[in-house]
């Protein structure tokens, strides 16, 4: 059996889906319809959640107005 990914662009997806379901009958076994925003484990999770806590402020500063120049 093989897995096939594909990204399909949303105004499109119904009619992927119609012409999807007209082959599905003893073709297709299984069908999992997702949104592309990527997710994390949940380790990852705690991982990036346990370093945001143990930031300091200065770790969280990107830049400071006194810094920018227009």
């Amino acid at each position: 059996m093989k897995t096939i990914q594909l990204q399909i662009d949303d105004s499109d997806c119904e009619s992927f889906l119609n012409i999807i379901n007209n082959l599905k009958q003893g073709f297709i076994k299984k069908i999992t319809i997702s949104d592309s925003m990527e997710t994390v484990s949940d380790k990852e999770q705690k991982y990036y959640e346990n370093l945001l806590k143990n930031m300091n402020e200065d770790d969280r500063t990107i830049s400071s107005k006194d810094t920018i120049t227009l």
